[in-house]
């Protein structure tokens, strides 16, 4: 059995709140009375980071303004330094793709942006001079319009180079590779078969010394592969996904079921003491 470094990496666990009425799976969504205790229930349930954002990104989803994003999400992080410490800010990644919402929230100090436009250069010098942690992801189109008709020749290879061209953008401003963290941008205008071969060649999206994340959590694929039209009923299907990217090498984990990926997790670690 090959047991090199990254095989024997498991993944981080981001677990995923919505402060939002109309994110595609509906127990991922909290109003701010609820996601305080959500967030606590999360980290104690195994979540590393806890992925926190005001604005939905599925498919059709309508824009949210700077401004909305910036005052729930700073009620938000107000209300967890609060209970929790300033210090426990570095365990929270907000989701947002608008750089005024960016420079609104990095009055805290956080662990994470995660914008899944893959950003600009405006977003890169911000990151640069914040030295913050960046997830960069790959997109065809706009949550409007991503899933009309996304094409590619190679999606691997595409999706390889566009993060490859957008490393190098943000290390010439300045930003550590270690800082980055890669999001093949599953669901993200890809049809499922462009999905299944992302997740088969995932550890091809690798890049220098930049990390690995991925977010399949109860998509859409998953149902049309499973024949599962509700993502309340996707969380099989989910689990052997998340597993399958854990044991080749992946850094990251995007989920909505932080308890039962947890518990995937250390099973896997007990089994690998008694590997040969």
């Amino acid at each position: 059995m090959n047991t090199s470094g990254a095989e024997k990496t498991l993944p981080k666990l981001w677990g995923v709140i919505n402060l939002t009425p109309d994110s595609f799976y509906a127990p991922s969504r909290a109003t701010l009375r609820e996601a305080l205790g959500r967030a606590e229930a999360m980290l104690a349930e195994g979540a590393d980071i806890i992925d926190i954002g005001a604005e939905s990104t599925r498919p059709g989803a309508a824009p949210v303004s700077a401004e909305a994003q910036s005052t729930i999400l700073v009620s938000f992080l107000n209300d967890f330094g609060s209970h929790l410490g300033d210090a426990a800010l570095c365990r929270i990644s907000v989701d947002t793709r608008d750089l005024r919402v960016m420079q609104r929230v990095s009055e805290f100090p956080l662990g994470a942006i995660n914008d899944v436009s893959g950003g600009n250069q405006a977003t890169y010098e911000f990151i640069a001079a914040r030295q913050i942690d960046y997830v960069l992801m790959h997109t065809q189109g706009t949550p409007q319009t991503m899933q009309s008709n996304p094409q590619y020749k190679d999606v691997v290879q595409e999706v390889s180079a566009y993060l490859k061209e957008r490393v190098a953008a943000l290390t010439a401003c300045g930003v550590d590779e270690q800082r980055i963290i890669l999001d093949g941008g599953i669901g993200f205008g890809k049809l499922v078969d462009h999905n299944l071969k992302l997740i088969a060649r995932y550890e091809e999206l690798r890049v220098g010394g930049c990390r690995l994340l991925a977010g399949v959590s109860r998509k859409s694929f998953i149902g049309k592969v499973t024949s599962e039209e509700e993502p309340e009923e996707r969380l099989f299907g989910t689990l052997a996904i998340q597993t399958y990217l854990s044991l080749r090498g992946l850094d990251i984990l995007r989920v909505h079921d932080v308890k039962a990926m947890y518990q995937g997790l250390k099973l896997i670690a007990a089994l690998r003491n008694y590997e040969l």
